[in-house]
């Protein structure tokens, strides 16, 4: 192993060691958590809102603060952003994640010093410890990993708002940059396709062992992409040179570009194994030592990794993947500890967490007060739950709307994977999108286009990695109107979902598609759901859903599919 892995070795192991005896003591770890951060945030505006310093007990604590969604702490959060201090946190925050909301606001989350250290900073510590184990030659060669700008734009308070992934990428120590082959500049690019291009022409240029970034369709993108672009690719690897097709901002080229000497013995392995692929540039190829992929497993992102194969192993075997960890720019709140599925060891030491038996909230869906609450020494295996975290960073019984269920235990703490999205929302790729984003985006195509939806409906396609809209219009629209119409409704959902955008952007989603339904198309279905049993109050209008209708059901009542040019 080389001098930089046994360091790595070394730092991480001692993270584990420090999470695992957490672990042992979940329970215990948890009251003293959630003890640390109500002591510590008692003097700020929301402690005395709800008393912080009587809170005695998790009990105490259930009772005194409610259950919230980022809606119902936005006000306060804006002021946050705007600079005032001690509202959420007596610590002041020293930048922001942003991520998409349920409605046309992004949500803005405070990061604190206490976020970066400690228990905090021992989570991917932790995951990198017991990778390493199982998988000794990652460090060997270099490594690749995808993240977001760390500033993608300046608070009213001053403060940086952005991704807290490219942040710790971008200040790193040096000792651990020397093992990454991407240089920060290259996350900078704001052209998807340039960027793509920058990343791949300098990775396929290097040995690597580990791919690591959370969603695994950034993974086929960049894979594609390599094979698309190949030709520029190797010529620019044999000239050592960066092609000026790419619009690449002119301080970003500036600094890259002197990284870059001619590499014809590359250039030509390169050209040779296209050669004997027919023309194809596959990683299974140009990185044949990869010993890990790191990205997310589960949920709705899980069947990407069907696809991989077919880049990473064209001749058979399987390459590694270890899932990263059920995550969000809230919190991360599993480290995975082994390939094996998509579980992971819940963040005991880092966050407090409370569960929700999906029953109890399926009874109640609007009224958390009604919610039955459990801690992590009560759940029980192979129990479904909606999860309600409290952070370090100011969110307190912050729903986070997901699904999880309970695998197994780590010791004290449950073993979680990530199921899906809960009320009200879909995630294909990471978008998030929401009812409200729905209902708004279709009343804005309308009042643009002047065209009415009398009824619409929107669908996740999960094979095709797409949104599916469906409308049933007030009157007659020509194939040029529904066009127009369906431009207004992918540019609406970019405009008030950055993550959608940002999906979309990089191809990672693909082109909507529209499907104009016959008159009568809503109301038939209403009329059947009533024929079914369910009174004419209970067939509820389903606006949005997670999972497209299979086509022979929606043929009959399909008038035209509409896509974009």
């Amino acid at each position: 192993m080389p001098l930089l892995g046994k360091i790595i070795k070394l730092s991480t192991g001692r993270a584990a060691r420090r999470f695992e005896a957490a672990a042992r003591q979940a329970a215990a770890t948890q009251q003293a958590l959630l003890t640390n951060i109500l002591g510590k945030n008692a003097d700020t505006e929301y402690g005395r809102r709800h008393d912080f310093k009587a809170l005695r007990s998790v009990a105490d604590y259930q009772q005194a603060v409610p259950v919230v969604t980022y809606e119902d702490i936005a006000a306060d959060m804006t002021r946050v952003t705007e600079g005032a201090r001690k509202v959420f946190t007596a610590e002041d925050p020293v930048m922001f994640a942003q991520t998409s909301g349920t409605t046309g606001n992004p949500k803005f989350i405070p990061l604190t010093p206490s976020s970066q250290r400690g228990p905090h900073a021992d989570q991917m510590r932790t995951w990198m410890s017991h990778a390493l184990a199982s998988h000794p030659t990652i460090f060997d060669g270099k490594v690749i990993s995808l993240v977001s700008p760390a500033v993608e734009g300046i608070a009213p308070s001053g403060l940086p708002f952005g991704s807290t992934s490219g942040h710790i990428y971008k200040n790193m120590p040096a000792i651990m940059r020397r093992a990454y082959s991407i240089p920060y500049d290259v996350f900078e690019i704001a052209d998807y396709q340039a960027k793509y291009y920058a990343l791949m022409r300098i990775s396929l240029a290097d040995d690597i062992r580990f791919v690591a970034t959370a969603n695994p369709s950034s993974i086929l993108k960049m894979c594609e992409k390599a094979d698309e672009l190949s030709e520029s690719i190797i010529r620019d690897i044999r000239d050592g040179t960066l092609s000026t097709e790419f619009n690449i901002e002119g301080e970003i080229r500036d600094e890259l570009t002197p990284r870059f000497k001619p590499d014809p013995r590359r250039a030509a392995e390169l050209e040779s194994i296209r050669r004997g692929r027919g023309g194809r540039l596959l990683p299974g190829d140009y990185w044949p030592n990869i010993a890990l992929i790191g990205c997310w497993k589960g949920g709705t992102v899980g069947h990407y990794l069907e696809k991989f194969d077919a880049w990473f192993n064209p001749d058979g075997g399987t390459t590694p993947v270890r899932d990263w960890g059920f995550l969000a720019s809230e919190a991360r709140m599993s480290i995975p500890l082994s390939d094996e599925g998509s579980k992971g060891a819940l963040t005991v030491a880092s966050n407090f967490f409370e569960f929700a038996p999906t029953e109890s909230v399926a009874a109640n869906p609007d009224d958390p007060s009604a919610w039955k609450f459990l801690t992590i020494d009560q759940v029980d295996t192979g129990g479904e739950y909606h999860i309600v975290i409290t952070t370090s960073d100011g969110l307190y019984r912050y729903d986070i709307n997901d699904v999880i269920r309970v695998e197994s235990r780590y010791g004290e703490a449950p073993e979680i994977v990530f199921l899906r999205k809960g009320r009200g929302m879909t995630n294909l790729t990471g978008e998030k999108v929401s009812v409200n984003q729905i209902i708004e985006t279709f009343q804005h195509a309308s009042k643009t286009t002047g065209l009415i939806a009398d009824h619409f409906k929107a669908e996740a396609d999960l094979e095709k990695s797409r949104y599916l809209f469906r409308v049933e219009f007030g009157s007659r629209v020509d194939e040029a109107g529904q066009r127009r119409f369906l431009g207004a409704l992918d540019q609406h959902l970019r405009a008030i979902n950055i993550e959608y955008c940002a999906k979309r952007d990089s191809e990672r989603l693909a082109n909507p598609v529209l499907h104009v339904m016959r008159e009568g198309w809503y109301e038939r279905g209403r009329r059947k759901h009533v024929a079914e049993g369910k009174r004419a109050f209970q067939a509820k209008t389903e606006l949005l859903s997670a999972d497209k209708l299979n086509t022979r059901f929606i043929r009959p009542e399909l008038e035209n599919v509409v896509e974009l040019d």
